[in-house]
C-alpha cells in the first residue's frame, strides 16, 4: 500500500510516498518454526535468518525515524524499499529525491566487530564468540546500487546527480574500513550529508519531480521469495498441519459452527483459518486446491473449505474438480479477530 504523508513544517513539506512494510520473508520464516518440530535440522538455520531479516529491518525503521522527524531545506520525497530493473534487479533501501539530486542509503544492522576489505570487496564480521562470516562489502553494493539507478533514471530520460551513502543503524557498532569517498554514517548524520549536498541548482521542476516519483512507484515490484521448503530443503511430511490458535500459537483448533475454538486456552476465532492458508502458500508456493485446503485446515466438508477460501481475496483457475486457487502474498492480512 502506498501512503502520501506530508510533514508541513515551515512551508518545507516532506513527502514519504512509500512507506516501509517488514520483509515478507519474516512471515514465512515465522510460519516455518510454528509448523516445524523444535527438534527438525532446519530450525537453527531459520532462526539465524529470522534474527537477520529482523535486525535489518529494525536498522531501516532507525533511520525512517531519524528523517521522519528532520526539517530539511527543500522539498523531498522519500521511498522505502524499492525494487527496480535496469541492467539486472536491484533494490533500494532508502531514497531521498530532491529536485537537485538523489540520494541512496544502504543501511546496515550487523554486531561484532565489522571489517571492510578491498581486495575482494568483503564485509568480515567477528561475533562475541570469535566465529567470523564474510558479507558483501556495503561499499561495493551501494556504488553497485547507485550505477544501476544512474541507468535506470538515463531511461526515464532525466540526468541528475545520484549519491550513495552507507548507514549503520546504531552509534555501538564498531567497524574498520579502508580509504573511501563513500560516507559511512549513523542515522542521525544523515540529515545533515544531504544538507551538505545542496547547492541552489535544481535539475527538475516540481512537477518533473512529482512525475519521477510516479514512474518509480510503477517500476517497483514487490520481493516475492521463493517457498519457505525449498529454501532450507524442507519435505512436505515434516509441516504440522492444523490451524494455528491467534493466542496460544497451538496448532488443532477445532471447526465450531462460523468460527474455530482452541481446546487448549479457549480461545475463540472467526478467521484463524486466513493466516493457515498463507502459511500454506508461505510454505509450498504452489496452488491450493479444496482437497489439500482440508487436509491443511482439518475440515471435512468441501463446501467448508470452499467457503473458508473464499473469505480471501485468492484467484481461482479452472473450473469444478481442476479448481486451483493463488494467493497474492504481498496483500498483507489483518490481525485475527
Amino acid at each position: 500500500m502506498l501512503l502520501y504523508i506530508h510533514h508541513y513544517r515551515k512551508e518545507v513539506t516532506i513527502i514519504i510516498l512509500k512507506e516501509r512494510t517488514p520483509p515478507l520473508l519474516i512471515e514465512g520464516l515465522e510460519s516455518a518454526l510454528r509448523r516445524l518440530s523444535p527438534n527438525h535440522p532446519a530450525i537453527p538455520k531459520i532462526q539465524a535468518r529470522l534474527s537477520s531479516i529482523k535486525a535489518g529491518f529494525g536498522g531501516e525503521e532507525e533511520l525512517d525515524r531519524v528523517l521522519r522527524d528532520y526539517n530539511f531545506p527543500a522539498n523531498t520525497w522519500i521511498l522505502n524499499d524499492l525494487s527496480l530493473s535496469s541492467r539486472t534487479l536491484f533494490q533500494i533501501d532508502t531514497l531521498l529525491l530532491t529536485p537537485e539530486f538523489a540520494v541512496i542509503c544502504e543501511v546496515k544492522n550487523i554486531s561484532g566487530e565489522l571489517t571492510v576489505k578491498e581486495n575482494p570487496p568483503q564485509l568480515l564480521r567477528v561475533a562475541d564468540d570469535g566465529t567470523i562470516t564474510g558479507f558483501i562489502s556495503p561499499l561495493a553494493q551501494v556504488e553497485n546500487t547507485c550505477s544501476l539507478f544512474k541507468d535506470w533514471l538515463l531511461s526515464q530520460q532525466i540526468d541528475i546527480p545520484v549519491y550513495g551513502c552507507v548507514v549503520l543503524a546504531y552509534a555501538k557498532q564498531r567497524i574498520t574500513i579502508p580509504p573511501t569517498h563513500i560516507p559511512i554514517l549513523f542515522p542521525r548524520l544523515v540529515p545533515n550529508y544531504v544538507r551538505s549536498l545542496h547547492a541552489d541548482s535544481p535539475k527538475l521542476t516540481s512537477n518533473e519531480l512529482r512525475q519521477l516519483t510516479t514512474s518509480l512507484i510503477n517500476a517497483h515490484r514487490d520481493y516475492l521469495p521463493d517457498s519457505i521448503c525449498s529454501i532450507f530443503d524442507i519435505t512436505t511430511d515434516s509441516i504440522k498441519k492444523g490451524v494455528a490458535c491467534p493466542s496460544c500459537e497451538q496448532i488443532g483448533m477445532r471447526k465450531r459452527g462460523k468460527g474455530w475454538f482452541c481446546t487448549s486456552c479457549g480461545t475463540r476465532s472467526n478467521d484463524a483459518h486466513i493466516q493457515a492458508i498463507r502459511d500454506w502458500f508461505m510454505l509450498f508456493n504452489k496452488p491450493l486446491t479444496n482437497t489439500c485446503c482440508r487436509s491443511f485446515l482439518g475440515v471435512k466438508n468441501p463446501r467448508t473449505a470452499l467457503n473458508l477460501m473464499t473469505t480471501m481475496e485468492l484467484t481461482a483457475n479452472g473450473n469444478n474438480r481442476g479448481r486451483t486457487y493463488t494467493l497474492k502474498l504481498n496483500k498483507r492480512r489483518q490481525k485475527h479477530t
